[in-house]
C-alpha cells in the first residue's frame, strides 16, 4: 500500500487482515483512539526574540542593580565571554526555560536568588509569545508569579496568571503542542507502565548543553530519540503507528497482569467443587446420632461471654475494696490524730490549772519570802502574784475548743464505723463473685468434656471444614464468572487482533519511507561527526529499531560506549542532521531552533571548533528561516563566522549582565 492511502484505504486493508467487518475495526480503532494521520505536515518555526533579566548581584565582584535585554533574530548568534562563569549557561538555561515554562528550575540558586525579572519573546509560526517571571530580589524561594502570554493585535493576550510551577508549565506546553501540531504520545513499558510524553520531551531535543546518554534529546526510554526524529521529520502514519503500538501493548500487559494459572480457572474451581460435594455428602451419610454439638457449641459461647462478664465484675468489686479500704484507712488515721489532739488540749488545760493553784513561799531566784497576802491580792486584781503581769481568763476558749474537738472525734468515729461496713459489704461482694466466677468455670470445663467425649468431633470438623470450602468455591467461581464479564466488556472480543492488524499494517505504510530518511540522517551524521573530529568513523547506521550502530576503526560500537567528547559531537551532529534533512526534503516539523552550550567544550581542537561552527553556518545559509544560538569561550573562529552584530561579548572579567 502506498505511503499515501487514504483512511478508507487504510481501515479497509485492517479489516482484511483482521478478517473481519469493517464497522467492528473502526469500533475497535475508535475506542482506542487509534487515528489515521497520513498527511506531509508543512515546516514550523520557533524563534527567540528578545531574553531580558533584571535583579540585584550580590556576592560577586560587581554587586549591584542590573538590567539588560538581549536580542535575537534568524540566524547563527553568539554569547560569549573572555573568563568562564560570566552567564552563558544561565542565559541559555533561561532560554531554554522560557520555551518550556520553567524558569524556575532552569537557572542555578544564587542566580535566581538575583532575579527580580525574567522575561523572554520568542515567535511560534510567527506569532509572538511572552513568558514573564516576576519576584523580589533577593527572595530565595521559588514563590514566583508568572504569566504566559501570546501576541493579538499590538498586545499581549493574557493565556495563564499565577504561580509558577507545573500550572505555568502545562499552560506552555498545550500552546506549544497546538501551535506546532504536535501531540503528546503516548507509551507503555514494563517498568512505568502506560503514560504519557509532551512538549518538555519535544523541547529537549533543541538543547544540546554536553554529553548525554541519548543521541537526539534527553530521555532514552520509549525509544524517545526515534520517535522525536520521526516527529520532526513529519512521516506520515507515524503518530497512528504510536498510538496502535502503545494500545497493543497496553491490552497485553493488562492480559499478562492477570497469572497465567488463571487462564481455565472457572473450570478448575467447578471440578473442585463437584469434588467437595462427594466428599460432604460422604461424611454427612457417616454421621451417627448423639448429643447436638451445635447445641453444646452455641452453650459454650454463651458460657464465656459469662465467664468474660464475671470477670470484669470481679475487677469492678476488687477496685471497689480497693478504694473503701483506702479510705478506710485515711479516715482511721485521722481519728487517731484528733483523738490526740483532744487529749493534748486536755493535758495542757489540766497542767495550767495545777500551775495557778501553786502559792510558792519564796522567790525562785533568790530565795526571798514572799508575803501569803500578796497571793490574796493578786487573785483579786487577776494578776500574777510574783510578776504582777496581768492574766487574761481562758477558760472560756479552752471549753470551745474542747467541744469543737471532741465534736470532730464524734463525726469521725462515725466516719470510720460506716467505712468499715462498706469495706466489709465490698470484700464480701467480692468473695460472692469469685465463686460465683468459680461455678462458671466449672460448667465451662464440664461443656468442654463434653465436646471432647463425643466421639464424633473429627467427622463434625470434616463436615464444617468441607463446607467451608464449598462456600468458599462458590464465592471463587462467581467471581471469576464476573471478571470475565467484565474484561470482556471492557476490551471487547477482538481488540487484539484489531490493533496487531493496525500496527502491522501502518507500519508498512510508513516503513519504506523512515528507512530512506534514517539513510540519509545517518550519512549527515556521518559526514559531520567527522568533520567535528570524532576519529576513525566508518559509518553510523541509524536504524528503525532505535539504536544506533557505530563503525569505528572496523570494530562495531555503540553510541553509549564513544568517550565524553565524541558523544557531544555526535549529538550536535545529530541536531544538526536532522535539520539539514528536513530542509533538503521540504518538509518536516522540526522548528529550526537550535542552542548549543558550549560546543568547544571536550577537548575539542581548534580546528574541529571551526569546522563545526563552518558547518552550522552553512546550515543556516542554506535556510534562512533557521536560528542557531551559541554559548561558548570567546575564540577567534567562533568571532570569525558570526555577525559583529550577533554577538554578545563579555569582555576581561565583565558579565554578560
Amino acid at each position: 500500500m502506498s505511503t499515501q492511502a487514504t483512511a478508507a484505504e487504510w481501515i479497509e486493508a485492517i479489516a482484511g487482515k483482521a478478517s473481519l467487518p469493517m464497522p467492528v475495526v473502526q469500533e475497535v480503532l475508535d475506542r482506542h483512539a487509534v487515528e489515521p494521520q497520513s498527511t506531509l505536515p508543512r515546516r514550523k518555526s520557533l524563534r527567540i526574540r528578545s531574553v531580558t533579566l533584571k535583579g540585584i548581584k550580590e556576592g560577586t565582584v560587581a554587586d549591584g542593580p542590573f538590567g539588560q535585554t538581549f536580542t535575537f533574530g534568524p540566524g547563527l548568534w553568539a554569547i560569549v565571554s573572555d573568563q568562564n562563569f560570566r552567564g552563558k549557561s544561565t542565559l541559555l538555561g533561561v532560554i531554554q526555560g522560557g520555551i518550556r515554562g520553567d524558569i524556575h528550575e532552569r537557572v542555578k540558586p544564587d542566580v535566581w536568588r538575583w532575579l527580580s525579572k525574567a522575561e523572554v519573546v520568542f515567535e511560534a509560526n510567527g506569532i509572538g509569545h511572552r513568558l514573564l517571571v516576576t519576584k523580589e530580589a533577593g527572595d530565595p524561594d521559588k514563590g514566583a508569579a508568572g504569566s504566559f502570554s501570546r501576541e493579538q493585535e499590538g498586545g499581549w493576550f493574557t493565556l495563564y496568571e499565577g504561580t509558577v510551577g507545573k500550572p505555568l508549565e502545562r499552560a506552555v506546553e498545550d500552546a506549544m503542542l497546538a501551535e506546532f501540531g504536535f501531540a503528546r504520545f503516548h507509551a507503555h513499558n514494563e517498568k512505568d507502565g502506560s503514560h504519557t510524553h509532551g512538549w518538555p520531551v519535544i523541547a529537549s531535543a533543541l538543547f544540546v548543553d554536553g554529553p548525554g546518554k541519548a543521541v537526539f534529546g534527553e530521555l532514552l526510554v520509549d525509544a524517545i530519540p526515534l520517535r522525536l526524529l520521526q516527529m520532526f521529520m513529519g512521516l506520515p502514519w507515524v503518530s497512528t503507528y504510536t498510538a496502535a503500538a502503545t494500545a497493543l501493548k497496553r491490552l497485553r500487559a493488562t492480559k499478562a497482569e492477570r497469572p497465567t494459572a488463571s487462564r481455565g480457572l472457572g473450570d478448575r474451581l467447578r471440578t473442585r467443587l463437584e469434588a467437595v460435594d462427594a466428599s460432604l455428602s460422604s461424611a454427612r451419610g457417616r454421621v451417627r446420632p448423639g448429643p447436638d454439638r451445635a447445641v453444646l457449641r452455641a452453650t459454650m459461647l454463651e458460657q464465656d461471654r459469662r465467664l468474660l462478664a464475671l470477670r470484669e465484675g470481679i475487677e469492678e468489686t476488687r477496685q471497689e475494696a480497693v478504694r473503701v479500704d483506702r479510705q478506710l484507712q485515711g479516715a482511721t488515721t485521722l481519728l487517731l490524730e484528733t483523738r490526740r489532739a483532744l487529749q493534748q488540749l486536755r493535758d495542757e488545760r489540766a497542767a495550767g490549772v495545777v500551775l495557778r493553784t501553786l502559792r510558792p513561799v519564796c522567790c525562785p531566784s533568790c530565795d526571798a519570802g514572799i508575803d501569803h497576802n500578796r497571793h490574796s491580792r493578786a487573785d483579786e486584781g487577776s494578776t500574777c502574784a510574783l510578776c504582777g503581769t496581768r492574766q487574761a481568763p481562758d477558760e472560756g476558749e479552752d471549753a470551745l475548743r474542747l467541744e469543737e474537738l471532741q465534736r470532730d472525734v464524734d463525726d469521725v468515729e462515725v466516719n470510720v464505723a460506716e467505712l468499715s461496713a462498706q469495706a466489709t459489704k465490698a470484700q464480701a461482694s467480692q468473695r460472692g463473685a469469685e465463686a460465683e466466677l468459680s461455678k462458671a468455670i466449672e460448667a465451662s470445663r464440664a461443656t468442654e468434656a463434653a465436646l471432647r467425649a463425643e466421639g464424633s468431633a473429627d467427622l463434625e470438623m470434616e463436615i464444617r471444614g468441607l463446607e467451608a470450602q464449598r462456600e468458599q468455591l462458590l464465592a471463587l467461581i462467581a467471581a471469576e464468572e464476573e471478571e470475565e464479564e467484565k474484561e470482556e466488556a471492557a476490551t471487547g472480543a477482538h481488540d487484539e487482533a484489531v490493533l496487531q492488524a493496525a500496527e502491522e499494517v501502518t507500519k508498512d505504510l510508513y516503513d519504506g519511507l523512515a528507512r530512506e530518511i534514517l539513510a540519509d540522517v545517518s550519512r549527515e551524521i556521518t559526514t559531520l561527526s567527522r568533520s567535528f573530529g570524532v576519529q576513525n568513523i566508518e559509518s553510523m547506521d541509524w536504524g528503525t529499531g532505535g539504536a544506533m550502530r557505530i563503525v569505528q576503526g572496523k570494530a562495531p560500537t555503540s553510541f553509549g560506549r564513544l568517550s565524553p567528547g565524541e558523544n557531544l559531537r555526535v549529538r550536535i551532529a545529530a541536531a544538526l542532521a536532522v535539520i539539514e534533512v528536513a530542509r533538503q526534503r521540504m518538509y518536516g516539523r522540526h522548528p529550526g531552533l537550535l542552542v548549543l552550550d558550549s560546543p568547544g567544550a571536550q577537548e575539542m581542537a581548534p580546528a574541529d571548533f571551526a569546522a563545526l561552527l563552518s558547518r552550522v553556518h552553512e546550515a543556516i545559509q542554506s535556510a534562512g528561516d533557521i536560528q542557531i544560538i551559541v554559548g561558548a569561550r570567546a575564540d577567534p573562529t567562533l568571532l570569525d563566522v558570526v555577525p559583529c552584530d550577533h554577538v554578545t561579548h563579555a569582555h576581561g572579567e565583565r558579565f554578560l549582565f
